[in-house]
């Protein structure tokens, strides 16, 4: 290995979850997704783990997880995510780890990260030392591994975060080279000057540290990781592969690892097919004479440092300032808006630092009184997280932090603290300061965790900061013209996020009504038990009961009657008192009037317009069929007149010819749904609306092909002699390129693949059976691009 290349990519998302639910809600910019983590899973995590390396033919030879080959961050709000909403996403990330480490001598490919990617020297002492220990606890619980190397945010480095990370057992981090300030061969006295990017990048360094611990530095490549991120060295991975391998060095007197470290997301969704360039670099050096791919655990073992090095300290890779970015107006921005000042930004780190330095003594106050080490039982938190609050992981942390026992009110008020420390460190993630306006989604995502951090301090501390905040908030200007201040933004986009249980025991209600379960129950925040005593469900929706709320997280809990008349997406009507004993509800579900009951029996009353987006978007998920199936009824009516029309040459009025696409979309939908039985009935509709179609249809359709033909591969993969399933692909193929629609088709084409091996033996048989179903695969092969002898 005295010469090798190792690639790293940073793979990362914040947190976006509603800080009083716990899930993620629609964000109309990410679509046709229903959020930005969908999205960006869907163009690059997901195709990361099934790269396609391609023939001379454009034909799929192999499927490469790259996740196996490369080195990259495991952020942990990343992969909590993909944990609950694409497990098989997540499943196969953990593989190419366990892969990675027999391929690299027991070294795996992924590292850690700090726990939810603060800029490190801007937070205190305590903050840094639970950033590295839950980023090494989630790690651990994740990959069964102790993590080697850890990436800082940003690369944001300071001294105090480098002790941190080497307290921590923490082997190696990656800088930028720039970040590099003098270097010097272990045992020499002079420092040789490198401030101005001049590091030798193809070696690792030692970096010495006042408490007499010492931690190893990668600089990257700047030069080829820039070209990765922002140029076209995408465009070939052949390119890619040369490019690297040209970047050592003539003389072969030393051992040399070429290494870049880039944004992760810039392979495949930055670049599109970014994945596929890498996988075919990463191809083309494993058969390069003479180098080897690694990670920089296996590399630093075998070549460990002989020269040691000099940090700049607070430095970032993002910003030319330093760490300005992240407090102050220096200039660095996304370039979308170049006018746009970042005055904002100082007020924001300012109205955060007061919350974050006002609850922190009194936090470790009030814990001091309930548990053994409140610093250990901070550290230990995340366990609760990682468990989504079981009552098992409950138990077991009082059984360790508070062994003499704690009443069920002083549980109670540690589980609050603890999840008020939670969203004092969430309110201090990066993104927040990354882009150009304090409206954008990362801004208003910290100053959300701000004021939940501050509803948990007023109940469990008696301390309002909230005024403060605010005040603060009023010396942030806007650059989006609908508001004025951060303060105004706060009251629009923040205030409306909030719930208590209440809120929640009324959205249990109204997603009850359709058969859903609530958001914060399917995060794990909560527990929502409903007791429906009386529900209607046919042309006038009615439910009402009784709903048990309990706050997981925090252990607060309640009990509420509940009811909710909806009758249309625009008029609902849901009231929510505390228990009453039944009376109230029988009144209103008796009552003549139920909409109007509500209204007289319920403390509170929320109606349409107090429906969140997300319960909006559920909502109207769930009735849309019934809308479809009403358009279809009303074309049925029409149909004759329509024909009729048609037959005369006259021009049919404009809402008849749209009510006539979209019973046509409804037709195709539920023809591509059943497998296209009839291929050529399906041809001739798609052919006949392949010019009235819009874009929303060809998602849905698409969609809708997409899952069809993962199925009909799975069922193939089950019944491996039924030509069937196989022959099924090749009709939705053949509907879906008249348009053509956007497939998803990374699990169709891994299982497509993995039948090869049944494909090889099945072709040696003669009989006719074998025939049929052989053919029947080089047809669905050749639909996914799959190449076969």
């Amino acid at each position: 290995m005295d010469r090798a290349v190792c690639i790293h990519g940073h793979f990362y998302q914040p947190p976006r979850e509603n800080p009083w639910l716990g899930e993620v809600e629609v964000q109309r910019s990410a679509s046709p997704y229903h959020d930005w983590n969908e999205r960006v899973t869907a163009e690059c995590y997901a195709p990361n783990t099934a790269a396609r390396i391609l023939d001379g033919e454009g034909l799929i030879e192999e499927l490469l997880n790259n996740y196996a080959r490369i080195s990259f961050t495991a952020a942990p709000t990343l992969l909590s995510w993909l944990e609950r909403h694409r497990p098989e996403v997540y499943g196969a990330i953990l593989d190419g780890d366990r892969e990675s480490r027999e391929r690299y001598g027991g070294h795996g490919s992924a590292i850690a990260c700090c726990y939810n990617h603060t800029i490190m020297p801007i937070s205190t002492r305590r903050d840094k030392r639970t950033q590295v220990a839950w980023g090494v606890r989630d790690f651990v619980s994740r990959f069964g591994r102790m993590p080697e190397g850890m990436w800082l945010p940003e690369t944001a480095v300071d001294t105090e975060s480098l002790e941190a990370l080497a307290a921590a057992g923490i082997r190696f981090t990656i800088l930028a080279p720039h970040q590099a300030a003098g270097v010097r061969a272990i045992g020499e006295e002079g420092w040789t000057d490198v401030s101005g990017g001049g590091v030798e990048t193809r070696m690792p360094y030692l970096c010495r540290l006042p408490s007499g611990r010492s931690i190893a530095v990668f600089f990257y490549d700047g030069t080829i990781a820039r070209d990765v991120a922002f140029g076209d060295l995408l465009s070939d991975g052949q390119r890619f592969a040369g490019r690297l391998l040209g970047a050592f060095s003539r003389e072969r007197d030393r051992p040399e690892l070429v290494h870049i470290a880039t944004d992760a997301e810039t392979y495949g969704h930055h670049r599109k097919f970014g994945e596929m360039a890498l996988a075919r670099c990463l191809e083309a050096i494993e058969a390069h004479r003479g180098v080897s791919l690694t990670v920089y655990g296996e590399y630093l073992d075998a070549h460990p440092p002989t020269h040691e090095a000099l940090v700049r300290l607070e430095t970032s890779w993002s910003c030319a300032h330093g760490i300005e970015r992240w407090r102050g107006e220096c200039g660095c921005h996304t370039g979308r808006e170049p006018g746009w000042s970042q005055a904002w930004r100082r007020p924001l780190r300012e109205a955060i630092e007061m919350v974050r330095d006002a609850l922190a003594p009194r936090l470790d106050e009030a814990l001091a009184a309930l548990v053994r080490d409140p610093a250990d039982a901070c550290d230990d938190a995340v366990e609760l997280l990682l468990g989504r609050w079981s009552d098992e992981s409950v138990t077991a942390f009082f059984s360790r932090h508070a062994p003499g026992g704690i009443d069920a009110g002083g549980r109670r008020r540690v589980l609050a603290l603890l999840e008020l420390e939670r969203q004092a460190m969430l309110m201090q993630t990066s993104c927040g300061w990354f882009f150009d306006d304090i409206t954008e989604p990362g801004s208003v995502q910290v100053v959300r965790h701000a004021k939940r951090a501050m509803d948990l301090a007023r109940q469990a501390l008696d301390l309002d900061l909230e005024a403060t905040l605010i005040e603060i908030l009023r010396r942030a200007p806007v650059n989006d013209p609908r508001y004025a201040t951060g303060a105004e933004v706060y009251d629009a986009l923040v205030r409306p996020a909030a719930v208590d249980l209440s809120r929640i025991a009324a959205g249990a209600a109204l997603y009850a009504l359709f058969g859903l379960e609530h958001p914060a129950a399917a995060s794990g925040m909560y527990a929502v038990d409903g007791d429906w005593l009386y529900r209607l469900n046919a042309k006038e929706r009615r439910i009402l009961g009784t709903v048990r709320v309990r706050s997981r997280a925090t252990g607060e809990e309640g009990l509420f009657d509940t009811a909710v008349c909806f009758s249309g997406i625009d008029r609902v009507v849901i009231g929510v008192r505390e228990d009453g004993g039944g009376e109230a509800l029988q009144a209103a579900w008796e009552n003549p009037d139920p909409a109007g009951a509500i209204p007289r029996t319920f403390s509170r009353v929320y109606t349409a317009r107090d429906l969140s987006e997300e319960e909006r978007w559920r909502i109207a998920r769930e009735i849309a069929p019934g809308i479809r199936e009403a358009v279809c009824a009303v074309y049925r009516d029409s149909a004759a007149t329509i024909e009729a029309l048609d037959d005369l040459g006259i021009p049919a009025p404009g809402a008849a010819a749209r009510l006539l696409a979209h019973v046509r979309v409804e037709r195709l939908l539920t023809m591509i749904e059943e497998g296209c039985p009839d291929l050529e009935r399906s041809l001739a509709l798609a052919e006949e609306m392949r010019r009235e179609v819009i874009e929303a249809d060809l998602a849905s359709l698409g969609a809708a092909a997409s899952r069809r033909i993962t199925l009909a591969l799975r069922a193939a993969a089950a019944r491996p002699d039924d030509p069937a399933p196989l022959d099924e692909v090749s009709r939705i193929f053949g509907c879906a390129k008249i348009f053509p629609l956007p497939l998803t088709l990374e699990e169709s084409r891994k299982l497509c693949v993995g039948m090869r091996g049944h494909y090889t033996v099945v072709r040696e048989r003669r009989d006719g059976g074998a025939g049929r179903w052989t053919e029947a695969f080089r047809r669905a092969a050749a639909c996914l691009g799959v190449w076969v002898k």
